[in-house]
């Protein structure tokens, strides 16, 4: 029998909980099952598709917690609705500001929001407390049904995802460096000898562009599969006994795909002089070859057949051809001196890496050298500007669905309030326009009233419903994937499925009309307080991009450093990294039909030329304090000083106009040309045997980078030139 895919098998998990969430409760009397089939459909359609006991018990913990707060809240101000509203507001906003800040389980404070909001029946005080803990212990048993099923139902071979997912890593790595070699290459390469047809022949022109879309792709391709990887690792390291077991060295192991990644990433769009860099490298073609065979030997050591035990680190570095490099000029000494570190770390990174691996699953092996794995990545994500604006949307969509239940008191009464509260924080800044809401609502609509009339009445075996509940989810959770399942499912909600049935066509209308209320609400706080058009927050965050970038720049450059600059320069750092994922992420959801001047590829385009500038930016913070010290770059910071970089991140940020921005890129191009002079007469004031050779190398390095992050920032301006932003700021709905 064929192996079920991960897709089906997902859907099938979902399906049996939310079946038994609802069984179970009706077999033994319980009220309120409705309110654990709610939990599970809450949680598959947030949360990962991987499930353990650990991440089980942390959600009931949250469930319990966020009890507690809602049962306290309410025994506080039983008595005042006012007060109780605005504690409730207050409590929930800082709630699910931490839950979108938290970088790992959303699931976990999503619970304990939810249930904080769920604890009150609409102001009612006389038996609140009993309605509080129906809720609080329906709401856990979804949680364990949930749990126990997608724990032991299917359950994934952890550490073989875990190796899967490294193999992918490691071949698309290996993928990406015969490619840059490839383009390293391609200069200096003769033509060949015999004579070829020019019609089916490619210019020079059109092969480098099409190594350079190959490299896009398989960059593109890297930073998925080394995300894939990372996500992986953080949700089982410490969940599976048989990662923890080597947990040093699925450590190290990350760590040095990490390096490899982020040098291969960087490389594929350096700017190496065009006078042919490996030549005066003394066997390129053969360092080159070793690398790709130590790319080979760290598949091997995946595999239990191919396994090499005695497997050791080798170091080895490149040698170049001094004699010819001294006659070189200075850009091309910065471009060989570059190549060659980046491939000495690269061989470094994955002779170390081919050991990491030999020593898994080894009893007595262990790393023969000393490496510092990198810092786990943050539980938290502080600061960022759509969570804060997400916290003042609930609080606000709170209010509003208040004071719209106690003036007009729609259907649901104050479940209207609870269910626009809990949508308006899952769904905020999610990719997602109103109208596939409604139209999601709609489908799921479309769906559930025919059963309703027409399946329902008709059962009358605890088996038959089962199978309408089983094949209801089952087709939610595999057609759909994500938030947005939670509309197709809601249909089914608004059955009121329950032991003892009433049939009522009006009750089923006031359900739908609640649900469509929600939408309205979904609706307002996708325009206010703040808006969450595509195009409006791909502009907020190409603004948020460059501002973040020109403030780190002017740390970097500055003579005179302060105790906050090393938290300053964190800050902007992560601000930028996140901010050109986001765009990269709104880039391609802007609807281009609203806007006769852009384009989708040419967005994405942009999008995709920021990120690597960001790319460059994380290089060169990243080098600055190893160079920082260097007396020769300090020489050079004190005699010059660099506002070509400064300027350009300036103009992007503010948005000149265009004729600005390119009168000053003629100018800055100008500079660049005259680098070469302005280097020249700096080494004729210095007597260069005061510095070491180390001193001088670094400096050629410290010219590269910045070289680099000017050419990336003229490809963001010429990917600039095919965007209007003007057009972009126009007003729809």
């Amino acid at each position: 029998m064929r192996k079920m895919n991960s897709k089906v098998q997902f859907a099938t998990k979902v399906a049996i909980s939310l079946t038994l969430a609802y069984l179970i409760p009706f077999a033994l009397g319980w009220p309120q099952a409705s309110t654990a089939a709610t939990t599970v459909m809450l949680i598959a359609s947030i949360g990962s598709q991987r499930e353990s006991l650990a991440k089980g018990t942390l959600r009931i913990l949250g469930t319990v917690v966020g009890a507690l707060i809602g049962l306290l809240l309410v025994g506080l101000f039983a008595q005042d609705r006012l007060l109780y509203m605005l504690s409730v507001s207050v409590v929930i906003s800082f709630i699910f500001y931490f839950r979108n800040a938290y970088q790992k389980d959303p699931t976990l404070l999503m619970l304990t929001g939810v249930m904080t909001l769920m604890m009150s029946n609409g102001g009612d005080a006389e038996g609140a407390f009993l309605y509080g803990i129906d809720r609080a212990h329906m709401t856990v048993f979804g949680v364990i049904i949930y749990t126990l099923v997608g724990t032991y139902l299917f359950p994934s071979k952890t550490e073989q995802n875990l190796q899967h997912l490294l193999k992918e890593v490691l071949n698309t790595q290996s993928q990406l460096f015969r490619a840059i070699t490839a383009s390293l290459m391609m200069p200096q390469q003769s033509q060949p000898q015999c004579k070829v047809d020019n019609s089916e022949s490619l210019s020079p022109l059109e092969e480098n562009e099409n190594v350079a879309e190959t490299i896009d792709e398989l960059v593109e391709k890297l930073f998925t599969a080394q995300t894939a990887f990372e996500q992986h690792y953080s949700l089982v390291s410490k969940e599976c006994s048989d990662v923890s077991a080597y947990l040093s060295e699925w450590q190290l192991t990350l760590h040095f795909t990490q390096k490899v990644s982020q040098l291969l990433i960087t490389t594929s769009h350096a700017h190496f002089q065009q006078v042919d860099s490996q030549s005066f490298i003394v066997d390129c073609d053969g360092f080159v070859s070793d690398i790709e065979c130590l790319f080979e030997q760290c598949q091997r050591q995946l595999l239990s057949d191919n396994h090499d035990p005695e497997y050791r680190w080798q170091e080895n570095k490149v040698v170049i051809d001094e004699v010819a490099l001294d006659k070189a000029a200075h850009l091309t000494r910065g471009s060989v001196l570059t190549l060659g570190y980046v491939l000495n770390r690269l061989h470094g990174h994955l002779s170390k890496l081919a050991e990491t691996l030999s020593c898994i699953d080894s009893i007595t092996k262990t790393v023969s050298f000393s490496e510092t794995p990198s810092p786990p990545r943050d539980s938290f994500l502080w600061w960022d500007a759509e969570n804060f604006k997400t916290a003042i949307k609930v609080f606000v969509s709170y209010w509003v669905a208040s004071l719209i239940w106690i003036l007009f008191n729609p259907p649901g009464g104050y479940s209207f309030v609870i269910f626009s509260t809990i949508f308006v924080s899952l769904l905020s800044f999610l990719p997602v326009h109103p109208k596939a809401m409604a139209f999601l609502f709609s489908f799921g609509f479309l769906f559930a009233v025919p059963a309703y009339i027409f399946i329902l009445p008709q059962l009358e075996l605890g088996l038959e419903l089962a199978v309408f509940l089983f094949t209801y989810t089952f087709v939610g959770f595999y057609v759909f994937k994500g938030p947005i399942t939670i509309f197709f499912m809601l249909g089914m909600f608004v059955l009121g499925i329950d032991n003892v049935m009433n049939y009522h066509f009006g009750v089923l209308l006031l359900v739908i009309t609640l649900f469509y209320l929600v939408v309205l609400m979904l609706v307002f706080a996708h325009y206010f307080p703040f808006s969450s058009k595509a195009e409006h927050l791909f502009l907020v965050v190409r603004h948020r991009l460059f501002h973040h970038l020109h403030k780190l720049v002017l740390i970097i450059q500055s003579p005179q450093s302060v105790h906050l600059d090393k938290l300053s320069m964190a800050l902007h750092l992560k601000t930028a990294n996140v901010s050109a994922k986001k765009l990269k992420l709104w880039a391609g959801k802007v609807d281009v039909n609203y806007f006769s001047n852009n384009s989708q590829p040419a967005l994405e385009h942009y999008a995709r030329q920021c990120d690597i500038l960001v790319s460059h930016v994380n290089t060169f913070v990243a080098a600055h304090s190893n160079l920082q010290n260097n007396p020769l770059i300090t020489k050079l910071r004190d005699d010059y000083t660099d506002t070509v970089i400064p300027t350009i991140l300036h103009l992007f940020r503010t948005g000149k106009g265009d004729l600005q921005t390119a009168s000053y890129f003629e100018e800055a191009q100008q500079q660049f040309l005259n680098v070469e002079l302005e280097i020249e007469h700096f080494f004729q004031q210095l007597n260069l045997e005061q510095y070491s050779r180390r001193d001088i190398v670094a400096f050629y390095i410290f010219l590269n980078l910045k070289r680099n992050l000017y050419q990336s920032l003229v490809k963001v301006k010429e990917a600039s030139e095919h965007i209007d932003l003007d057009n972009l700021k126009m007003h729809r709905f």
